[in-house]
C-alpha cells in the first residue's frame, strides 16, 4: 500500500528543516569567511579599516633622528661624492699632463741645433698642445676651483661632525620606518595613498622584498621631507650639482625605484 500525503511529509518535513538548518549555518559562516577575506585584503593592500596612518610624521621619537639628518644634508652641500672627486681630480690631472707634455716640447726645441722636419714635428705637437690647453682651459679651472671648494669644507669641523652624525642618523630612520609600518600593519591603520601606489599590496609567500621597499620608501621620505600625497619618492633628484648630498638622494631614489619596480614583475 502506497504512503499517504502525510506519511510522506512526516518524512520530508524533518530532511528539509535539517537542509534549512545547515544552509542557515553555512550561509554565516560564508559571511564570516567573506568578512575576514575582506579584512585581509585590505590589510595586504594597506587599505585598513582603522584611522589614517601618517607615515610621514616626524614624532618626539624620531625627531632628533630627522634633526641629524637634515644638519648632514646641509654639511654634505659643499663636499663632493668621492665618485665626483675622483672624476674632477683627473680632469686636473690631464689638463696639468698636456702642459707637462707642452712644456717638455718647447725644452726638446731648446735643446741644441735639430733638423728642420723634427723641429717641424715638435712644433706642429706644441701648436696642438696649445690648442688642447686652450679648449680646456676653463674646465680645468673650474674643477681646481671645486677641489679647493671641497678641501675647504671637509676641513670644517662642524661639517664633518655633522656628516658622522647622519650616517649614524640613516641606520636609526631605517628602523623607525620599519617600527611605523609594523604598528600601523598590525593595527590595520590605512595606510597612505602614496604608499599603497608605490608597493601594492604585500607579496607572497615571502613579504621579504615588499618590507625591504616598503621600509625603504618610508625611510627615504622621512630622511628628505617628501610629503608628496601621490606620488611615493616625490620629485625625482637630480645629481648634476656633484654634492655628496645630491649623489646619495639620486642614489637611493634609484634603489628604492628599483626595488618597488621588481614587486610589480
Amino acid at each position: 500500500m502506497a504512503p499517504t500525503e502525510k506519511e510522506r511529509l512526516d518524512v520530508v518535513e524533518p530532511a528539509v528543516a535539517g537542509l534549512d538548518t545547515e544552509a542557515k549555518r553555512l550561509d554565516l559562516e560564508l559571511r564570516r569567511v567573506s568578512a575576514r577575506l575582506l579584512v585581509l585584503e585590505r590589510r595586504l593592500s594597506g587599505a585598513g579599516a582603522g584611522l589614517d596612518e601618517d607615515l610621514d610624521a616626524v614624532d618626539e621619537e624620531i625627531a632628533d633622528v630627522v634633526e641629524a639628518l637634515r644638519k648632514a644634508w646641509d654639511a654634505e652641500q659643499e663636499v663632493l661624492a668621492d665618485s665626483v672627486r675622483v672624476r674632477v681630480r683627473q680632469e686636473v690631472a690631464e689638463f696639468e699632463e698636456l702642459k707637462a707634455r707642452r712644456e717638455a716640447g718647447r725644452r726638446r726645441l731648446e735643446a741644441g741645433r735639430k733638423p728642420k722636419f723634427e723641429r717641424e714635428s715638435i712644433g706642429h705637437e706644441i701648436h696642438q698642445l696649445d690648442w688642447h690647453i686652450g679648449a680646456r682651459q676653463s674646465n680645468a679651472q673650474e674643477a681646481a676651483d671645486r677641489l679647493a671648494a671641497d678641501e675647504r669644507a671637509t676641513q670644517e669641523a662642524w661639517r664633518l661632525e655633522a656628516i658622522v652624525a647622519g650616517e649614524k642618523a640613516r641606520e636609526e630612520i631605517w628602523a623607525a620606518a620599519r617600527s611605523k609600518i609594523d604598528r600601523a600593519l598590525a593595527a590595520d591603520l590605512r595606510l597612505p595613498v602614496w604608499f599603497r601606489i608605490g608597493l601594492g599590496e604585500i607579496i607572497c609567500p615571502d613579504p621579504a622584498p615588499w618590507l625591504l621597499a616598503a621600509t625603504g620608501l618610508v625611510a627615504y621620505r622621512l630622511e628628505y621631507g617628501v610629503t608628496d600625497p601621490v606620488r611615493p619618492l616625490g620629485p625625482i633628484p637630480s645629481a648634476s650639482s656633484g654634492s655628496a648630498a645630491w649623489v646619495r638622494r639620486t642614489e637611493v631614489y634609484g634603489d628604492v625605484s628599483e626595488q618597488m619596480k621588481g614587486l610589480r614583475l
